[in-house]
């Protein structure tokens, strides 16, 4: 039986702030577990960069966890949530960088991928974040 590899979103973050400072940003703030506050706050040349992640599961000992796995109707609730709290951040940081982190997951890219073009329109930069380190915009 084969076993899908579903990231949590402490190890997309974990992963994409690996690539931030491989691309020459610091990470300024982070949070991890259910921490509350901003995922990853970076910032280079004098540009501050906030980003909201998501994973596609729960962590084991988060207190919600009900499924395996997160469903598209999660996914999209997820996605709208990140999306808000990204208009927020903006509303408060005119100046600053936004950007939202899924795994790059196909049940994610599924549900949302074709969604995630228009992100672009609100000044909003989407990485998807794969197992490997590797990740996209």
């Amino acid at each position: 039986m084969t076993t899908i590899m579903k990231m949590t979103e402490d190890e997309t973050i974990e992963l994409l702030m690996k690539h931030l400072v491989e691309k020459g940003w610091q990470i300024d703030s982070h949070c991890l577990g259910q921490t509350k506050g901003c995922d990853i706050v970076a910032s280079k040349d004098g540009n501050q960069m906030y980003i909201e992640a998501k994973g596609a599961k729960a962590s084991d000992n988060a207190p919600t966890k009900k499924r395996q796995y997160f469903d598209s109707g999660q996914i999209k609730t997820h996605f709208g949530k990140a999306i808000v709290k990204t208009l927020e951040l903006k509303s408060l940081y005119p100046n600053a960088r936004f950007a939202i982190a899924h795994p790059d997951d196909i049940s994610i890219r599924k549900a949302i991928g074709h969604l995630t073009p228009f992100l672009s329109a609100l000044g909003i930069i989407h990485y998807w974040v794969s197992a490997d380190g590797d990740v996209l915009l």
